[in-house]
């Protein structure tokens, strides 16, 4: 049997306390990002992360400087969020 292939995305950070976001990738695992995501959430913080749609081919992941361009009304940019 073979392995499965990865698919690649990105992943964005959204603190909606004080309205920033970040964007990384292309990655192809979000496992302990979204482990520690359900964890500050259930401390209280207002956090939440989401994905691009995985793609097979790593060059059909949107850049990030492109899909930063729709960042939700009233969001800022903050390259240093992550957690």
């Amino acid at each position: 049997m073979s392995a499965r292939k990865p698919r690649y995305f990105l992943l964005t950070y959204y603190d909606d306390e004080a309205k920033t976001i970040n964007v990384i990738g292309p990655i192809t695992d979000d496992e302990s990002i979204t482990k520690k995501t359900v964890e500050l959430r259930a401390k209280g913080r207002r956090v939440r992360v989401s994905t691009t749609e995985p793609q097979m081919d790593v060059k059909k992941v949107p850049s990030i400087r492109d899909y930063l361009k729709n960042a939700p009304a009233g969001y800022k940019h903050d390259p240093n969020l992550r957690w």
